[in-house]
């Protein structure tokens, strides 16, 4: 009897969870003028959607990537958040 061992290759839905974690930030931004607690919910979802990005590079390089659509969400993702992160630096 054999094992068969199957690897879960990073997809879109891997960069999907720290994108929709920048989504309510760039609304906000985009719609609201900057406020104390707007500037700690914005800090506290960067920080969760750059813990998501680093989860999602750590699943791409255990198990690699899967298509050319998985990278242009890969990189789509980490312009908003390098957006989103020189944006609450220049606050």
């Amino acid at each position: 009897m054999t094992d068969i061992k199957t690897t879960r290759r990073a997809n879109d839905s891997t960069w999907a969870r720290p994108l929709l974690a920048l989504a309510p930030l760039a609304l906000l931004r985009l719609l609201t003028e900057p406020s104390t607690p707007w500037l700690v919910l914005s800090w506290a979802l960067c920080v969760a959607s750059a813990l998501l990005l680093a989860a999602g590079w750590a699943a791409v390089r255990q198990n690699g990537i899967r298509g050319n659509t998985a990278w242009g969400t890969c990189v789509l993702v980490h312009l908003v958040w390098a957006w989103q992160f020189v944006a609450l630096i220049a606050e």
